[in-house]
């Protein structure tokens, strides 16, 4: 065969595998599609909302979807209809694999595209763009690989709000990720460059380097998830001319919130806030403090427990937002007076069940509260660590629990705490503080360790030690102080 013949024959070949390749995707891409909505549902249903496939129009290189995005519950329903022009509807152009040519070239199953301008989703269009001029366009880009795992990105306009003397700017928001089609794990970034306010020409507000990243390595159907999320502001001023001792100049924030199952299939959650106040003028009572950090998490807990919890929360949730409508609502007084007693009410639900959930959140000898707070890189430490040795299996009923925690919660811990204070921060605190402290010296509560005070306790029933010494008498004032009701 000569030259020609076999490249000719080579690209027939590679046409024909092109184009049934083409025709098998475009074919399963509804698939692909249903496959999301109904994972997504699973999800968003204890929420209230459902998301639809409303029409697929299948093409051999390119596809149109449109879904709906409604809300079950009449009651958020028709709250949400107030702003929202329900259902919300959104299109996607579809370019089918293997060979994605439109905006650069990639291999995948398919891409899809989605352009929606906020203000077209809006009851009230006029208004909205009355503050929003440019309006705000949110451009969707999503990659899906042939084991159906997804990459997306998306990107808004410059953001520009202005309403009589106040004006909001923010910088483009870009946001990217990865996410398993079949699971919903994946990760998420997201990123402005400013936030830039002004009030009334009397104060200013400038946040920099806006960021917030996820990462989920699990999704229950009832939402609860495992994984991690971190935000963080590079530069936060406020800036008002009225309220000076509330200014803020270059300070800097992260957050970091983590939960995820140990080797005992068990749930280990960690909470991390550093704090840098920058050039801020603090008060001068407090004036000595420069960084702050905090970091405590609550260890070795039963993944039934924070299901439970998950589900607990979604349904104060619902009757605190029926409640707070009767109140926005109401003008006759007597209703309104109900409606405050019946949020009252719920205060003593919340603290109800978050008390019977507890036998469902602990574990003998496994379940740990950490604390680790620190002021100014080491100047000040404290670490508290409290571990549950109480009974596997606890009372189910309200009242039997309560009389169980009365008798004997001092049997159900073992405590830690370390404590140090550089003396060159202490000279700085308060007189009332200082006193306070030199009275702890001479109780023995506090040790003077040369550049620095300290204090250590160690608890297990029935023994007590402070400072390396036997304090177990007080052990009986506790007892006391307990069976007064304390």
């Amino acid at each position: 065969m000569s030259i020609k013949k076999k490249i000719l024959t080579s690209v027939v070949v590679a046409s024909a595998l092109w184009a049934g390749a083409t025709a098998y995707i475009s074919g399963n891409a509804e698939k692909y599609l249903n496959n999301y909505v109904t994972k997504s549902n699973k999800i968003y249903a204890n929420n209230g909302m459902k998301m639809s496939i409303l029409s697929f129009k299948k093409g051999f290189l390119n596809s149109q979807a449109e879904l709906s995005v409604d809300f079950i519950d009449p009651e958020i329903k028709k709250e949400l209809e107030k702003i929202l022009k329900l259902p919300i509807v959104m299109n996607y152009e579809i370019e089918n694999g293997p060979l994605l040519l439109k905006d650069g070239i990639s291999i995948g199953a398919s891409r899809i595209h989605s352009k929606v301008n906020v203000s077209e989703l809006l009851v009230d269009k006029d208004e909205f763009k009355k503050v929003v001029k440019d309006d705000i366009v949110l451009d969707t880009t999503m990659l899906i690989d042939f084991k159906n795992h997804i990459d997306y990105e998306a990107k808004s306009n410059q953001i520009v709000a202005e309403e009589n003397k106040t004006k909001f700017t923010i910088s483009p928001l870009e946001v990217d990720g990865k996410m398993n089609g079949d699971t919903l794990a994946g990760t998420v970034n997201m990123f402005t460059k400013s936030i830039y306010g002004e009030i009334d020409n009397d104060a200013k507000i400038k946040l920099e380097k806006v960021t917030l990243n996820g990462d989920i390595t699990k999704v229950f159907d009832n939402g609860f998830y495992l994984g991690s999320f971190d935000m963080g502001v590079d530069n936060f001023t406020v800036n008002d001319k009225h309220n000076k001792e509330q200014n803020v100049k270059n300070a800097k924030v992260k957050v970091v919130m983590d939960i995820k199952q140990n080797s005992s299939n068990l749930i280990d959650t960690d909470f991390k806030l550093n704090l840098d106040i920058g050039d801020t003028k603090l008060p001068p009572e407090i004036n000595f403090i420069k960084t702050i950090s905090l970091d405590y998490g609550l260890n070795g807990t039963k993944i039934d427990g924070w299901l439970a919890f998950q589900d607990a929360i979604k349904e104060i949730q619902k009757k605190q937002e029926n409640i707070l409508k009767k109140l926005s609502v109401s003008k006759d007084e007597k209703e309104r007076m109900k409606a405050f007693e019946e949020l009252q009410n719920m205060q003593q639900e919340i603290q109800n069940k978050m008390v019977m959930l507890l036998s469902d959140f602990l574990v003998k000898d496994k379940t740990e509260f950490n604390l680790n707070a620190d002021v100014n890189g080491g100047q000040g430490k404290a670490l508290v660590d409290i571990k549950y040795i109480g009974d596997e299996q606890l009372p189910k009923t309200l009242e039997a629990l309560a009389t169980k925690l009365q008798q004997e919660l001092l049997n159900w811990i073992a405590l830690n705490i370390d404590v140090k204070l550089d003396k060159s921060l202490a000279n700085r605190l308060p007189q009332d503080v200082q006193g306070q402290l030199a009275m702890a010296i001479m109780t023995g509560m506090l040790q003077d360790n040369n550049g620095s005070y300290e204090f250590n306790a160690n608890y297990k029933p029935k023994k007590l030690m402070v400072n390396g010494q036997d304090r177990s008498d007080m052990i009986m004032l506790l007892e006391g102080l307990r069976a007064g009701g304390m």
